[in-house]
C-alpha cells in the first residue's frame, strides 16, 4: 500500500508520454511531408520532373495521403472529396535540367534521407519511452528506409544476418531466394548444351500452311523455324535449356526432365505467321490476326518472332509458363516476362498486343511501357508501387482479360510475379488455381477470390502481399534495395554531361539526324558500366568495353547492358567531333549518330569514361524523319571514306565474318555500308532485303549482310542490317542500292560515295 503513490506517479507519467508522442505524430509527419515537398520542388525547378515525381509521391504514400501541395504539383485537381488528374496539366515527363544544375541534387538527397531518418529515431525513442512497441518499430523501419546502416534501429528490431547486412526473417527469404536465381542465371548462361538439326520430323500447322521449315532438337526441346535461320534456332534452344535449369531452381516442383510435351514453331515474317493461323482455322481468327502474336496449334506453339532477340525471347518464355503450368492470363503473362527479364533484361515479345494508346501521339509515359527495356519497367513499376491511388491490387491479376489487357495491369502482373518469385512460387500457384476455379464457376468477384485464398494460406492476406510487393520494389529495407540493385536517378547526373549531349545533337546534326533530349533515369546503368570500367583501366578493346566481369566488381545485369552501350574511353570533349567522325566507321557506334527512332538518351561521365545508353529512350520518329535510312546516305556522290577498316577497332564479331567467308586472320575489312530500320524489334524485312555494291569499274563488290544478331555495339545495333565488304574497296566512285518489300511493294534506297 505504500508503493500505490510511486506506481500512480509512474502510470501518470506513462499516460503523459503517450499523448505527447500522439500528439506530435500527425504534426510529425506533416513535417516530414513539407521536407520532401521542398526537395521535390528543387528538383522539379532544375528540371528533373522524374526524380521530383517519385519525391511527391512518397508524401502521399509514407506520410500525407491529403497532402494539397504534393498533388496539385503532380498535375491533379480536386473535385469533391477526390483528387484527378487535371487534364489542363499534364505531369511533365522529359528531364530538362543540366548536369551542372542537377548534380549538387545528390548531396543534398542523401542529406535529406539522413535528416528524415534522425527525425523517425527521435519518434521511435518517444514511443519507446511509453512502451509503445509497435509504434516504435514503425518508426524504426523507417529509419531504415531512409539510411541503411543504422545500428540502433537493426538492434530495436532484432535483425538477423541477411548476406553482409541485416533484415527480417522474410527478408532473408527474399535475399536468398533471389541471389540463388541470379546464381543460376549466371552459370547457365556460359554452358553450351548440345543441339543438332533433325530430319524427318514433320510440324503439321507448318505443313497445311506450305511454309518451308528446319527443325532443330536439343535434349528436351524441339523447334522448326526458317531455313535461314538455323544457326539462331540451335542457339534458342541452347537458351531453352539453360532455362530449364533454372526453373528447376526457382520453383519449388519438380519437372520429370522427359521431352517437352510441346514443339514450337518460330517464324520472322508476320505474313508467314498469318498464313499459319489461317490455314490451321484457329479459333477468334480475326481477333488473333490483329492482336496475337502467339498461339497454341495442336501439339506446337507457334509464334511470329520478327528478330533473333525475339526468337530468344519466345523460347525462354515459353520454358517458364510451361513449367510454371498456369492458366490466367495475368499470371501466365506475367511469369513469362519475369524469366525473359531476368535472364536477357529485355523483352520483345508480348504475346497479347499491348492496348493501343488513345489520341494521335503517345506520351513520353506511354513509350517506356512499349520499351523491351527492363530498367524502364523498373522505373514503372517502382512509380505504380508508390501510388497512392488506383493501382493495381493482387486480387484482380486473377482477373485480367487477354483482350483487354492494359498497360498498369501488365507492369504489375510482371513485378508482382517477380516478387513471388522470390517469396514463395507456391502461392502464385495458389492463386492460379483459385482462378481458374472461379472461372468454371464464371465468378469474377475479388472478395471471394480473397476468402479462398485465405482459407488455404490463412498466415498471409493478399493485401499483405500487396503491401509487401510495394515495399520490396520502393526498397523499403538496406537488404531490398541490396537485391533490386538499382541506381536512384539523382546519382546518375553527372556535371559535364551536358556539353557531351550537345555535341552529340551537333554530329546528329550532321548525319541528318534529329536532336534527341537527355535523361537521368536511362542514365542509370551509364553510371554503374562508368565505374567499372573506370576501376578496371586495362579493358579498352571492344569486346571488354561491352561486358562486363563478375570477378572484377560486375554484375550479369550490367554485362546485358554493356552489350549495347556506346562507350568513349578515353572521352575528351576537345576531340569530340573528330570523334564522332571516326564513328562512321563503326556500324553500331554510326546507328547512334542516323538513327531517328532514338528519342531520349542516357549518359554519364566518370572522369575520361564517358558511357550512353540509346536503347532505351526509343520511340516513333515524327512523320518527316519516319522510315529506314541508309549509310553512306541516298543519291549522294560527295562524301568520302577511308577504303577499310580496321579489324582490331570493331572487335570479334567482324574477325568471325571474315573467318566464315575465307579471310580469316586478315587485319581489315572494307567500309560497312548499314540500314537502319530502328526500333526495339527485330529486322521484318530480312527475308526480302537485298544489298548490291559496285566498283568504280561496275565491278561488283562481294559482301555479306550481317543482321542485328550480334552482342557488340560495335558492329550490332537493334534494328540495323550492315553489308560488310570481305575486302578493302576499290579506291574511287562506290554504287549501291539496297532493296527490300515494304508497304506492299519493293522499296529502293541507293546512292553511292568514294571510297580514299
Amino acid at each position: 500500500m505504500k508503493h500505490r503513490p510511486f506506481l500512480s506517479g509512474i502510470c501518470v507519467l506513462s499516460l503523459l508520454a503517450t499523448a505527447a508522442a500522439q500528439d506530435d505524430e500527425a504534426e510529425f509527419h506533416q513535417r516530414q511531408a513539407k521536407a520532401l515537398n521542398a526537395f521535390a520542388k528543387k528538383a522539379f525547378d532544375k528540371g528533373f520532373p522524374r526524380i521530383a515525381k517519385v519525391v511527391w509521391m512518397q508524401v502521399h504514400k509514407l506520410y500525407d495521403i491529403d497532402n494539397e501541395e504534393a498533388w496539385k504539383a503532380l498535375g491533379y485537381v480536386k473535385i469533391g472529396s477526390s483528387w484527378n488528374p487535371d487534364p489542363k496539366n499534364p505531369y511533365p515527363t522529359q528531364d530538362t535540367g543540366s548536369g551542372a544544375e542537377g548534380k549538387p541534387l545528390q548531396s543534398q538527397y542523401e542529406a535529406l534521407k539522413k535528416q528524415l531518418a534522425l527525425a523517425h529515431k527521435q519518434q521511435a525513442q518517444k514511443w519507446a519511452k511509453a512502451d509503445r512497441t509497435d509504434k516504435a518499430n514503425h518508426h524504426w523501419q523507417m529509419v531504415l528506409r531512409w539510411v541503411d546502416d543504422d545500428a540502433e534501429a537493426q538492434k530495436a528490431l532484432a535483425h538477423i544476418e541477411v548476406g553482409a547486412l541485416s533484415g527480417t526473417d522474410l527478408e532473408k527469404t527474399l535475399y536468398e531466394r533471389s541471389k540463388a536465381m541470379e546464381k543460376a542465371i549466371e552459370e547457365q548462361s556460359k554452358v553450351d548444351y548440345e543441339v543438332k538439326q533433325a530430319s524427318g520430323v514433320p510440324c503439321g500447322p507448318l505443313d497445311r500452311a506450305q511454309i518451308p521449315y528446319v527443325t532443330v532438337q536439343s535434349e528436351h526441346f524441339t523447334l522448326h523455324g526458317d531455313p535461314d535461320q538455323l544457326e539462331n534456332l540451335m542457339t534458342a534452344l541452347q537458351w531453352s535449356e539453360r532455362a530449364l535449369q533454372v526453373c528447376k531452381v526457382a520453383f519449388p516442383w519438380q519437372y520429370s526432365d522427359s521431352k517437352w510435351p510441346t514443339e514450337w514453331a518460330c517464324v520472322f515474317a508476320k505474313e508467314a505467321y498469318h498464313q499459319i493461323l489461317k490455314a490451321n482455322q484457329v479459333p477468334d481468327l480475326e481477333w488473333k490476326l490483329e492482336h496475337g502474336a502467339s498461339d497454341v496449334i495442336g501439339n506446337t506453339e507457334v509464334t511470329n518472332t520478327d528478330g533473333v532477340q525475339t526468337l530468344y525471347d519466345a523460347c525462354v518464355r515459353n520454358v517458364a509458363q510451361g513449367y510454371a503450368g498456369f492458366g490466367s492470363t495475368g499470371f501466365v503473362e506475367g511469369i513469362g516476362h519475369t524469366f525473359v527479364g531476368q535472364m536477357f533484361a529485355n523483352n520483345r515479345l508480348f504475346a497479347i498486343d499491348r492496348k493501343r494508346q488513345e489520341g494521335t501521339s503517345a506520351s513520353e509515359e506511354d513509350r517506356e511501357f512499349q520499351s523491351p527495356d527492363f530498367e524502364v519497367w523498373k522505373n514503372l513499376s517502382l512509380e505504380l508501387a508508390w501510388k497512392s491511388t488506383g493501382g493495381v491490387p493482387a486480387n484482380m491479376l486473377a482477373f485480367c482479360d487477354a483482350s483487354n489487357f492494359p498497360n498498369e495491369e501488365r507492369i504489375k502482373a510482371w513485378s508482382f510475379c517477380d516478387y513471388m518469385m522470390r517469396r514463395d512460387p507456391e502461392l502464385l500457384r495458389t492463386m492460379d488455381q483459385i482462378a481458374q476455379e472461379l472461372k468454371q464457376q464464371r465468378v469474377k468477384q475479388p472478395a471471394e477470390f480473397e476468402k479462398r485464398f485465405a482459407e488455404k494460406h490463412p498466415d498471409v492476406t493478399l493485401p499483405q502481399l500487396d503491401k509487401e510487393w510495394e515495399d520490396f520494389w520502393t526498397g523499403a529495407s538496406p537488404v531490398m534495395k541490396a537485391i533490386l540493385n538499382n541506381t536512384p536517378p539523382v546519382s546518375a547526373i553527372s556535371k559535364g554531361v551536358d556539353k557531351w549531349l550537345e555535341a552529340f545533337n551537333a554530329a546528329r546534326k550532321e548525319f541528318d539526324a534529329t536532336p534527341v533530349k537527355w535523361s537521368a533515369n536511362l542514365s542509370t546503368r551509364c553510371k554503374e558500366h562508368a565505374e567499372y570500367l573506370k576501376k578496371n583501366k586495362d579493358l579498352r578493346d571492344p569486346a571488354s568495353l561491352h561486358t562486363q566481369s563478375v570477378d572484377l566488381g560486375g554484375s550479369y545485369n550490367g554485362s546485358l547492358f554493356a552489350q549495347m552501350s556506346i562507350v568513349a574511353a578515353p572521352a575528351n570533349i576537345g576531340n569530340a567531333k573528330k570523334m564522332f567522325e571516326q564513328w562512321a566507321y563503326v556500324p553500331g557506334y554510326r546507328d547512334a549518330l542516323v538513327n531517328n527512332t532514338i528519342l531520349t538518351v542516357g549518359a554519364y561521365l566518370e572522369g575520361d569514361v564517358l558511357v550512353m545508353n540509346v536503347v532505351s529512350g526509343i520511340g516513333a520518329p515524327s512523320a518527316a524523319n519516319a522510315g529506314i535510312r541508309c549509310f553512306p546516305k541516298q543519291n549522294d556522290q560527295q562524301d568520302r571514306y577511308d577504303a577499310e577498316v580496321k579489324v582490331a577497332d570493331l572487335g570479334p564479331e567482324a574477325e568471325k565474318v571474315l573467318a566464315k567467308n575465307g579471310r580469316e586472320g586478315k587485319k581489315t575489312i572494307g567500309f560497312p555500308l548499314t540500314l537502319h530500320a530502328g526500333g526495339t524489334g527485330g529486322v521484318g524485312i530480312r527475308g526480302s532485303l537485298s544489298c548490291t555494291v559496285l566498283g568504280p569499274k561496275g565491278e561488283k563488290i562481294e559482301g555479306v549482310l550481317v543482321y542485328d544478331e550480334g552482342r557488340i555495339r560495335t558492329t550490332t545495333a537493334p534494328g540495323m542490317v550492315t553489308f560488310w565488304p570481305l575486302d578493302p574497296l576499290p579506291k574511287g566512285k562506290i554504287s549501291f542500292q539496297w532493296t527490300w518489300m515494304g508497304d506492299g511493294s519493293q522499296q529502293v534506297a541507293k546512292g553511292s560515295f568514294f571510297a580514299k
